[in-house]
């Protein structure tokens, strides 16, 4: 795939932040660890600004904290809560889903909509490195999960969502990567992919409660799918 097609994207900032998100709950990076933006470009041999970048939104997530001098201090999480941010989440995302079927979707909608479950398809299937993938499908998916969400046609959707989404791993289109297993991780896309496909399939065809039904499994097994996938 050439990276200047439109909608893909070449920085790589999207993936170290799943890579560390996976650390994080796999408990390499554990509560108390030190972290710096060189000791993460080094690691995961990217330049500092993508691991600049994706320090910053553990920070702002509250996964890590600033030292008085350089570098972050890793901070304690609790699962259990991610999981229940999930749960929420998947109510909220199955809401828009269910409004956006019932009301319909215009053809605009439904045009962007397709295109991004295509181009995910065409770069799962590429040649290109398995970290690239990755970070082009996140792009992908955050588009195709902020559309639903924008053009549901209930603006409250979005209102209550806007508080969700800054507690951890829990914005639109987090993916949790483990990087040592690339070609499991690529298959539990195909399938985030298929629900996607099957999602927006009830929306075409106004079928609200398969709307609904598909994009809460598809939320909620995001992490279960990621464990199972990687154990």
């Amino acid at each position: 795939m050439d990276g200047n097609e439109p909608g893909v994207t070449e920085t790589s900032d999207q993936r170290v932040l799943a890579v560390l998100h996976r650390m994080i709950i796999d408990n390499k990076l554990k509560a108390g660890d030190k972290i710096s933006e060189v000791q993460v470009a080094a690691m995961l041999d990217v330049s500092r600004t993508p691991a600049r970048l994706a320090l910053k939104t553990l920070e702002v997530e509250g996964l890590i904290k600033k030292r008085s001098g350089r570098g972050f201090t890793v901070q304690a999480i609790q699962m259990e809560d991610i999981a229940d941010g999930f749960e929420v989440r998947g109510v909220l995302e199955g809401l828009g889903a269910r409004v956006m079927a019932k009301r319909g979707a215009s053809d605009e909608v439904i045009a962007q909509l397709t295109q991004y479950v295509d181009a995910i398809d065409v770069i799962l299937d590429s040649d290109r490195p398995g970290d690239e993938r990755i970070a082009n499908y996140q792009e992908m998916n955050t588009r195709f999960h902020e559309v639903i969400m924008d053009n549901c046609g209930n603006t409250y959707v979005r209102f209550v969502f806007t508080r969700l989404e800054k507690l951890p791993m829990l914005k639109l289109g987090t993916v949790v990567f483990n990087n040592e297993r690339q070609q499991q991780e690529i298959m539990r896309l195909r399938l985030g992919n298929l629900q996607h496909r099957l999602i927006l399939d009830a929306i075409i065809k106004r079928d609200a409660q398969r709307a609904e039904t598909m994009m809460r499994e598809h939320v909620n097994q995001t992490l279960l799918y990621s464990e199972i996938l990687s154990s």
